[in-house]
Formats: structure tokens, C-alpha cells, sequence
């Protein structure tokens, strides 16, 4: 997802899982190369790229000696690509082309990102691709298609067999599209039962909304249903409202130049009666699509577990019309209970800026516009918070726990490795963990990362001047030795403060390739990473 410092507004104020683990004779119509990878006995090498640390590192014996028998949970976050390109008799995907080149890197040329003339590459700041050593291995067809079920089999036997319970899909909403009922193949998108619609516009709806990107989530869990029982992964939601753009073409359905272009209709106004329909079939979308599904990831209670990454967001645009986050979380608890579910268990997937000297690029909790009568042309953030200070009030917002998509700081600690970033993540560990460790009713459950290199999306952070702030934070970069020796201190920390946790790891990510947080099988890294997490979880 994009995230980062600078645009700094919404990168690092931060757009790029799930239960039972089962044995390797439970994989079917693999490869023999497959077969034999996965049955092997774990222990292969990793690539020796990387910077080596050992001095933390907690050994196999020492982890068994707090748990031997302790089975914990992992989850992964998945990320979807999509098409980028206007022709959609041409597809682009959002991944690959950054990978293959810059010519067709859509990213690159975002000048809301970069500025006028995109992302510029100079003597000083070089391009440093084509990336193919992030090529998915052949047995994921390469750079494969986004819908093709083969590709997805395969991916859910490997999280499977190498002791991934769940994955997470980070999920997106548009809230400001509206459809037709009457007219295919609009009709068969999801439309609460009774809801109105305009007859005389094709059955437009009254209460827009949409998903975005969930193409592959489909393909996965139909390639999941037909899996047996026992082999089929669990999965949940990872609901991601986070976009600014979503957010001004929302407001912008009132504005004089959508109506003139009838993009929008008299009448179509984006007003807090309306912000709260749209709330409500989100979480209808969420119960009647994938809540009522067997391989939903649920808590003991039979709760559907929704992950929300970057609350802060979604406080600071509600409270444009005095909804507090609170409020949206109860509505959504509400609407469950109607339709027969205990409740929903609400994870933060959260993290933010911690020093003074970062406090301009903090968690914002209000948006005001600057013009009130013309909301879509721009607003401005306050109220902004350290990461510290806003962590407190999450139990009362209605949630129930807490993790971490990925941590660039700590403090003043800075990730400009992946020794540094280890340290940022023990940091994290230790003070979240204290923090909560009397407390029953709320989790921190424990995250990881593979890394951290956005070098094929332009770099880090972007900015308007066509060149990233801070390039060098674009070589946190692991290896299967370093990564395994983060998930060993993970599960120690995991095991010692299992009370309060969930019992849970979550890992970033599958496959945030534009970011170097991708554990699927590469050329570059083959199933290191994978081997690393079947080695420290399925020993």
C-alpha cells in the first residue's frame, strides 16, 4: 500500500490472512518440483545478501524451553494489483510494469506524488531497474495474471503447507461510485436486499459504494471452496480507508463540474446521512459476502475479525461531519448482531510518527475544508497525534486489539537497515506488549516485516520536486537468516506475553512487491522466506 512520509500527508501518516495449519502430505496435484520442495525437510539456505546479526538472535532450544508445544497463529497481509491502463484491452498491471521497467510504471508518473513532470531520474538519483529478481517463480507462471485460478491454487497451497494460517486482504471501498441494478453487468453487483434505486436510471442506486480490487479475493476463495476442508485456508478482511483521491471524489459528487458532466445527479449530495448509508453497506457488504463464509477467520465467540489499517484516517474525514470513529464501529457491531453474528472483533492495524520533531506529519483525528462551500477543492488536517499518544484511546473507539503493517520508527530509531528496522520492531514488541499486558480485553498482536524498498515505485519518500527525500531508507533489505532470527525473537516475545496477544503473528506481506515486502516465491529469493516461517512455526 502506499504509505510513507512524504506525501508525507498520507505516506507515513502511514495504498499496498487465515487459520489451521496443515501438513505437507495434505498438498495435491503439485509439481513434483513442488512435492519435493515442500517435503523436504526444512532447513535449506537462504541467499547470503543482506546485513548477518546475531547477537539477538534467540536459538530453537531457547524457544522450546518457553513453549514447545505452543501452537501460534499467523496471518499474512495481501495486497491486490490492478489494471493501470485507460484501454482495457490492455492490462497493466500495477506490479509488474514497475518491475519489468519504468516506461509503463504508472507510479512514476503520479503528479500528485512527483510533481508535474513525475518521478525524475538524474545522475544523482538513478534509476536502478528493471527489479526481475522480484519475478515470481514458473511455477506462478512469472509475471502471472491477476485472475488466473491456477496461480491461485498454488498460492494458497503454499501458504498452507509452509505454516500460514490466514491472510489478511487489504480491502477498498469507493464510496462515491454510483451503479444501475437494471443495467449488466452492473446487476450483479452487491446491492442490499430492499434498498431503493431510481427507475427512471436504469435502477441507479440511492446509496453508492463499491469494491475496488477484489478480483483476485474472488478468484482466491473460489479456488479455495473447492479445496477439502482441511486444506482450505481462512481468510479476513483488512479494510484499507485510506485513500485521499476516494476521498475528494466522494465530496466532489456535489460539485458544479460532476453535475454538469452528469457524473452525478441533483439530489446526490455527499451529506452525513448519506456518509452513514454508505457506512452501513460496507458492513453489509462485509456480513452478506464474506462474514456468512465457512473460511472466514472468526474468534472463539464465532466474531468475524476485521483488521482496519490506519483508523486515524477514517476519524479525521468522519469527524467532517461530527461522526466519531466510535460511532461507525458501534453502527457496523449493530448491523452483525441484526443479522445474527455475536459482534465483530475490530483489530488497529496502525502505526505513526513519535518524535516532536515529526508531530507536522503525525496521525491526524480531524479534516475541515478550506473553503465549506467548496469541500471537494481541499482541506486540512489537525488535531495530529504521536503514535504513542493515539494508542490509548483505540480500546475505547471499539477496538479490541492491535498490530502493525509496518514500523518505520521507533522514537528517533530510523529503519536505514534491516538490522536498524529489527531494532525499531523489538522496540515496538517490548513497549506494546508491556502496555497491555494487564489488560484481557485488549491483544497486541505481533508483527513482522520482510523489509523495506520501494525503489520501483520511484523511491522514498516522493516528493513534488520529481526526487525521494530519503533514498536511503531504500535498502532494508533481508535475507532468510536475518528474517528467520526476526520471526525466533517474534515468537519469544509471542509465547511470553501470550495472555494478551491473540496468540498471533502478522507477517508483512505476501506480496508488496513495489515495497519489498513480498515472502512469495521469487526468482531473486526462491521459498526462503516461506522456509523461514515453516522452520520457526512448524518445527
Amino acid at each position: 500500500m502506499r504509505r510513507g512520509f512524504n506525501t508525507f500527508l498520507f505516506f507515513m501518516s502511514a495504498c499496498a490472512a487465515f487459520l489451521s495449519c496443515a501438513g505437507f502430505s495434505h498438498i495435491l496435484t503439485q509439481s513434483g518440483t513442488d512435492k519435493e520442495r515442500m517435503e523436504k525437510d526444512a532447513g535449506g539456505k537462504g541467499n547470503s545478501s543482506g546485513d548477518e546479526e546475531t547477537g539477538d538472535r534467540v536459538t530453537s532450544s531457547q524457544l522450546r524451553k518457553v513453549g514447545e508445544t505452543e501452537k501460534v497463529q499467523v496471518g499474512v497481509y495481501f495486497m491486490p494489483s490492478w489494471n493501470t491502463s485507460a484501454d482495457r484491452k490492455i492490462d497493466r498491471d500495477s506490479f509488474w510494469e514497475c518491475l519489468k521497467g519504468r516506461e509503463n510504471c504508472s507510479y512514476l508518473y503520479d503528479q500528485a506524488s512527483w510533481g508535474p513532470k513525475g518521478r525524475i531520474y538524474s545522475r544523482q538519483y538513478p534509476y536502478e531497474g528493471p527489479f526481475l529478481d522480484k519475478k515470481p517463480i514458473p511455477e506462478l507462471k512469472g509475471f502471472y495474471r491477476r485472475d488466473d485460478p491456477e496461480v491461485a491454487k498454488k498460492q494458497l497451497e503454499y501458504m498452507k503447507a509452509y505454516g500460514i494460517d490466514f491472510f489478511a486482504y487489504n480491502w477498498f471501498f469507493g464510496r462515491h461510485y454510483y451503479y444501475h441494478m437494471h443495467f449488466a453487468p452492473q446487476a450483479r453487483l452487491f446491492y442490499p436486499e430492499g434498498w431503493p434505486v431510481d427507475s427512471k436510471r436504469d435502477g441507479r442506486v440511492k446509496v453508492p459504494g463499491l469494491e475496488e480490487w477484489d478480483g483476485q479475493l474472488k478468484v482466491l476463495l473460489a479456488e479455495n471452496e473447492k479445496l477439502p476442508a482441511d486444506r482450505q485456508m481462512k481468510f479476513a478482511i483488512n479494510w484499507c480507508d485510506d485513500s485521499e483521491s476516494r476521498w475528494t471524489q466522494w465530496l466532489a459528487m456535489a460539485s458544479p463540474g460532476n453535475i454538469k458532466t452528469r457524473i452525478n445527479y441533483p439530489g446526490e449530495n455527499p451529506d452525513k446521512n448519506l456518509y452513514l448509508q454508505v457506512h452501513d453497506k460496507i458492513t453489509l457488504t462485509w456480513i452478506h459476502q464474506y462474514f456468512k463464509r465457512k473460511d472466514y477467520l472468526k474468534d472463539e465467540r464465532g466474531r468475524p475479525i476485521v483488521y482496519f489499517y490506519f483508523p486515524h484516517d477514517t476519524e479525521a474525514r468522519a469527524s467532517y461531519y461530527g461522526i466519531s470513529l466510535g460511532d461507525l464501529l458501534k453502527r457496523s457491531q449493530d448491523l452483525a448482531k441484526k443479522e445474527g453474528f455475536p459482534g465483530i472483533k475490530f483489530i488497529a492495524v496502525t502505526s505513526g510518527a513519535m518524535t516532536e520533531r515529526l508531530r507536522p506529519y503525525a496521525m491526524p483525528t480531524t479534516w475541515r475544508p478550506n473553503d465549506p462551500n467548496k469541500p471537494w477543492a481541499g482541506g486540512t488536517y489537525g488535531n495530529r497525534m504521536l503514535f504513542q499518544d493515539y494508542v490509548p484511546r483505540l480500546k475505547k473507539m471499539g477496538f479490541e486489539g492491535m498490530t502493525g503493517y509496518l514500523y518505520h520508527n521507533f522514537y528517533d530509531q530510523e529503519n536505514r537497515s534491516y538490522q536498524d528496522m529489527r531494532k525499531t520492531y523489538r522496540g515496538h514488541w517490548q513497549k506494546w506488549s508491556e502496555y497491555y499486558k494487564n489488560d484481557p480485553g485488549f491483544e497486541y498482536q505481533v508483527p513482522v516485516a520482510m523489509g523495506w524498498d520501494r525503489r520501483p515505485a520511484g523511491g522514498t519518500w516522493p516528493q513534488q520536486t520529481g526526487v525521494p527525500s530519503e533514498p536511503q531508507k531504500d535498502r532494508v533489505i533481508s535475507n532468510k537468516a536475518t528474517f528467520k532470527a526476526k520471526l525466533e525473537e517474534a515468537r519469544k516475545v509471542i509465547l511470553s506475553h501470550k495472555e494478551n496477544n491473540g496468540n498471533t503473528l502478522m507477517v508483512c506481506c505476501w506480496n508488496e512487491y513495489l515495497e519489498g515486502n513480498h515472502i512469495e516465491p521469487t526468482e531473486g529469493h526462491g521459498f526462503g522466506y516461506l522456509e523461514a516461517i515453516r522452520e520457526v512455526f512448524m518445527p
